[in-house]
């Protein structure tokens, strides 16, 4: 009994100094395609999409998305903002927040995903990733390239 108190006290004392497991930082790569139904304001004004897509990915392996983008004009460009949920092959989802810069003319909308958390394995999940989405003005429809880490 006084060696298993003692090996208790050990594993305590080691887990104390440890901490708490931390997540690890892994590479993120996603690739996909989709639709973004376009908002536009009562003056003609591009303020917003609604897109939704799929494709494959590191840690995801095939996924799905929806999200909401806000565009705000600044010096000849829209800045996007908005927030996204990611959904895994096993239903696990990943929040992603965005901060970016579409150029209306080229149909370009880049800048970086953050990563704020999920459910399941992502639950606490941090991280950045730079993104690409080429876009199709006549139909909405979108490419996008996202390369980046993801820490849980």
């Amino acid at each position: 009994m006084k060696r298993f108190t003692k090996m208790s006290a050990l594993i305590l004392v080691l887990l104390l100094l440890v901490g708490p497991i931390s997540a690890v930082e892994r590479p993120f790569a996603l690739n996909g395609k989709g639709v973004a139904p376009l908002i536009i304001d009562g003056s003609g004004n591009l303020i917003g999409a609604t897109p939704t897509g799929s494709g494959t990915a590191t840690h995801l392996g095939q996924w799905t998305v929806t999200g909401n983008v806000h565009y705000t004009p600044v010096n000849g460009v829209l800045k996007s903002s908005g927030d996204a949920t990611i959904t895994a092959a096993n239903g696990d989802k990943l929040q992603i927040q965005i901060d970016g810069t579409l150029d209306p003319v080229a149909g370009v909308d880049q800048g970086i995903f953050h990563i704020v958390g999920g459910t399941g394995r992502f639950e606490g999940a941090t991280g950045e990733a730079n993104f690409v989405v080429s876009i199709n003005p006549l139909t909405g429809g979108f490419e996008l390239t996202v390369v980046g880490k993801i820490n849980y």
